[in-house]
């Protein structure tokens, strides 16, 4: 690890998910066994409901229980920008420029070596961004078709691999990339987007993303996400967000100009994949590109739609 990181801060924003919350907590706690004795790892825990009194009974419980050091405030703004710009700034703050910031999300459990393996990628690469795989576990056994689309699966790279952007749930950076006129999540993405906005935006500004295969996290799957109008509305709404990211990284133009053309290559294509599927597994998949490229279109010509995540219609 380099010597200038002697502080981390691990960014949990948490909303009504208190058993998520103490299970996130543990196992972050529990990374402090393969990282140096000198390490200060203080965990940071912002609730987006101030009238939730759980959040503060589980940060006390798990100091009581791990002695990990954790900051608990409140962010009443909803929506995930919010409390992750929140937990941002008191990061920053709490480590100074020389440490490192990593977020990790309240549905998540940290494998052993996690953020060693993050840490490793760091000091191996150099100052910048690293980044990992999140591996789904079910909360309750899902239909033989997710498992045969891979629909949850995750992403699979060398270590090493450069990245265009990353997401909040399992990432690794340099506190020196923020400081007070830095960059921040954008409140304009109220669900989705936002994240691999905060970190696009840092890429394109020459901050390189690296992939770390070994640093791998676990995601807890409900059952209400194991369906097929789930998936399909999910893409929507992440197409919705790409050309509002794209307009502001490369440009106005060149983002309606390539969001539509690539929305309409995605419609005409997965209507093709959708006639000919056979299997449910090949017709979801062919209707989750249909509603991405809807999704390009709609925040090519309607970026406002960004702020409205489609919803979920059986």
């Amino acid at each position: 690890m380099d010597p200038e990181t002697r502080a981390i801060a691990c960014c949990i924003s948490t909303l009504h998910r208190a058993e998520g919350l103490a299970a996130t907590l543990a196992s972050v706690a529990a990374q402090r066994a393969s990282l140096p004795t000198a390490t200060r790892l203080i965990a940071i825990v912002v609730s987006n409901d101030p009238a939730d009194v759980r959040p503060a009974g589980i940060v006390a419980q798990v100091r009581a229980q791990t002695g990990l050091e954790v900051i608990l405030d409140a962010e009443p703004r909803r929506g995930v920008a919010f409390p992750r710009n929140r937990a941002l700034e008191i990061a920053r703050r709490t480590v100074g420029a020389g440490g490192a910031i990593v977020f990790i999300d309240d549905d998540e459990i940290a494998t052993d070596g996690w953020l060693a393996a993050l840490l490793a990628a760091r000091e191996r690469f150099g100052p910048g961004i690293v980044t990992g795989p999140v591996d789904p576990s079910f909360q309750h056994p899902p239909p033989d078709w997710v498992i045969e689309g891979g629909f949850f699966d995750a992403t699979l790279l060398p270590t090493g691999t450069r990245r265009p952007w990353a997401f909040t749930n399992n990432v690794l950076l340099d506190a020196s990339l923020i400081d007070e006129a830095g960059p921040r999540f954008q409140t304009e993405f109220v669900r989705v987007g936002e994240d691999r906005h905060f970190f696009q935006r840092l890429a394109q500004a020459g901050v390189p993303i690296r992939w770390v295969a070994e640093a791998r996290v676990v995601e807890s799957i409900p059952p209400d996400r194991v369906s097929a109008a789930w998936l399909v509305s999910r893409q929507r709404s992440a197409g919705r967000c790409v050309a509002p990211i794209e307009r502001d990284v490369r440009g106005a133009a060149w983002s309606m100009m390539s969001c539509t053309a690539k929305g309409v290559v995605w419609i005409v294509l997965a209507s093709i994949r959708q006639m000919l599927a056979r299997r449910t597994s090949a017709s979801v998949r062919a209707r989750m590109q249909y509603a991405w490229g809807l999704g390009l279109l709609e925040g090519a010509w309607r970026p406002n739609l960004a702020r409205c995540p489609v919803a979920v219609k059986d």
